[in-house]
């Protein structure tokens, strides 16, 4: 019953985006074939979304069908003329239409007008990829971290090379860096392989060769990744207390501990315990962390606790009774309130004007709506309590889509949050270059992760099917609009490129045979192009299986 109630969650929350996405993709890329195809001279039978039987459809006044058909898991173009599944040049036919009929075929069409119409769908994928690139860059620009080192763990390559706190990135070889993203990408991609890392500190630049480790990670939805990394993050994990009664209370653990590994395993942030300890209650876990530059151990037995997932399935996740450290101040601002009022590093804000707080965030919210009216905070410093009179001042911050915007703030921080982040805004000229850049980035990516798992430095597991985008697609549905958007522009590149293969059936295919005509001055005999499209359709359906086999896999746990 578990099971089934499952599934049909699984349905109900991501079908419905996964059909809206991938409809959008699919008629983009049929729409490239459509419009080259027209322009080309070539009669347009039918248009197609999905395969099978046809829904609703209607008839243009150049005789096209458009129809919405039964399977919702791809769609078709039909040239005249082009009835074979392979579009392979059938003489007989050809010769038995009139002048005028062959003219208007696919199969009668010049070679470059052939070759056109194909790439187009390919290219209709890229260029939907990078509009969307563009227009979210537009909207709403982009909020970056500086390529900052915050913390580096302690076993990780990058200690074992001699990266330092407060090293800041400048290239990866040779490649310069302007954020920290840059460098995860770079690094993710490129796992047991020497890259150079060129950092500035006191002012001078050193380079430093480093070989990424292969690690597991998982992101919130809970889907696990390999990826390269080399040990070093933004933040300073350090943790509070929030169940005195709970395991790690019981052990010894106090608040402003800063995590440094679990069961032996590194960490970089609180996320890393989070992740970790949730997929063992009930089992013994030993807890490193460091304390007055001391590291000590704490070992204890994970309680456990009932969730729910999004499928709505009960299941029992462990927990230890910690969180991230927020109500801790991590920074200040030199000219700012929190400075004139004697706030320090590391005080614990207890309350705001006798209302207790959880976290920063609350803090700074009580102050954005206090500007310039004193307020009173209750903190703990030292083991003592104390009050602070402060009074909010406005200056320019940026929102949670990082744009900029007016707000009374003390000036402070918490523990948890990046070194720097700056706001970018993108004119449309600039959106447009960086929609290219991602794009781009894309297609590099993938080849260099084909390359991974044909070098056997990760594993072909990560390839996905129908199912796991159906899931993602319903995971970013979640996150609102436009990561939808951003999903679709990925998954977008990534059709393309898959009906860029030179294998028959594909786009790839027909573009290689054409080639081939091109050099020859005729088309490849029947014969041949059969046998080839049987073999292309065994690759394909063979990826298909895989790729399905993975997705039931990762669902199976």
């Amino acid at each position: 019953m578990g099971s089934a109630a499952g599934f049909i969650g699984f349905l109900t929350n991501n079908v419905i985006t996964f059909v809206f996405v991938l409809s959008l993709l699919v008629f983009v890329h049929e729409m490239g074939h459509y419009l080259i195809g027209r322009w080309s001279g070539i009669r347009i039978m039918a248009f197609s979304i999905g395969f099978g039987p046809e829904i609703a459809g209607f008839t243009d006044r150049h005789g096209t069908r458009w129809k919405l058909s039964l399977v919702p898991l791809g769609g078709y173009v039909r040239f005249f003329g082009d009835e074979d599944a392979s579009s392979k040049t059938d003489a007989d036919q050809l010769a038995a239409m009139t002048e005028e009929e062959r003219a208007r075929s696919f199969a009668g069409a010049k070679l470059w007008k052939r070759a056109a119409t194909v790439a187009a769908g390919p290219i209709a994928n890229f260029l939907l990829a990078i509009a969307i690139f563009a227009a979210l860059f537009s909207i709403y620009g982009r909020t970056a971290a500086d390529p900052v080192v915050a913390m580096v763990t302690r076993d990780g390559a990058a200690a074992e090379a001699g990266i330092q706190p407060g090293d800041r990135l400048m290239a990866i070889d040779g490649v310069n860096v302007t954020t920290f993203d840059e460098v995860q990408r770079y690094v993710g991609l490129r796992p047991g392989r020497t890259i150079v890392l060129t950092v500035e500190r006191d002012g001078q630049k050193r380079d430093f060769r480093i070989v990424p480790k292969l690690v597991e990670d998982t992101d919130q939805f809970g889907n696990k990744m390999e990826m390269g990394r080399i040990g070093i993050a933004l933040v300073d994990p350090l943790v509070t207390v929030t169940e005195p009664a709970g395991p790690a209370a019981k052990a010894g653990i106090l608040a402003g501990d800063r995590l440094i590994a679990i069961d032996g395993h590194s960490v970089a942030t609180y996320y890393d315990i989070g992740r970790y300890v949730s997929e063992r209650p009930g089992k013994n876990i030993v807890l490193t962390v460091q304390r007055s530059g001391q590291m000590r151990d704490f070992p204890m037995v994970a309680g456990t606790l009932t969730d729910i997932d999004a499928s709505g399935n009960k299941k029992n996740v462990g927990s230890i009774g910690i969180g991230p450290i927020d109500p801790l101040v991590g920074s200040i601002a030199s000219d700012s309130p929190a400075a004139a009022a004697g706030l320090e590093l590391g005080d614990r804000i207890l309350s705001v004007d006798g209302h207790a707080v959880g976290s920063i965030g609350e803090v700074q919210r009580f102050a954005a709506s206090h500007a310039d009216k004193a307020i009173k905070l209750s903190v703990e410093r030292n083991g003592q309590t104390r009050d602070v009179a402060v009074t909010p001042k406005t200056s320019e911050e940026a929102d949670v889509f990082g744009a900029p915007t007016k707000i009374a703030t003390i000036g402070i921080t918490d523990g948890q949050k990046p070194l720097k982040l700056r706001y970018e805004a993108y004119g449309p000229f600039r959106a447009l270059g960086e929609g290219v850049k991602q794009t781009v980035s894309i297609v590099s990516g993938t080849f260099e992760y084909l390359g991974n798992v044909i070098g056997g430095y990760m594993k072909a597991d990560q390839l996905g099917g129908p199912i796991r985008v159906a899931q993602m697609s319903g995971q970013m549905a979640t996150l609102g609009f436009a990561a939808v958007l951003q999903f679709a522009a990925i998954l977008s590149v990534s059709i393309g490129l898959l009906n860029l293969m030179p294998v028959p059936v594909l786009d790839g295919g027909h573009l290689m045979f054409y080639a081939i005509e091109a050099v020859r001055g005729k088309p490849l005999g029947a014969r041949a192009q059969d046998i080839a499209f049987r073999i292309g359709f065994a690759m394909v359906l063979s990826l298909m299986v895989f790729a399905t086999w993975n997705d039931i896999s990762s669902r199976l746990g």
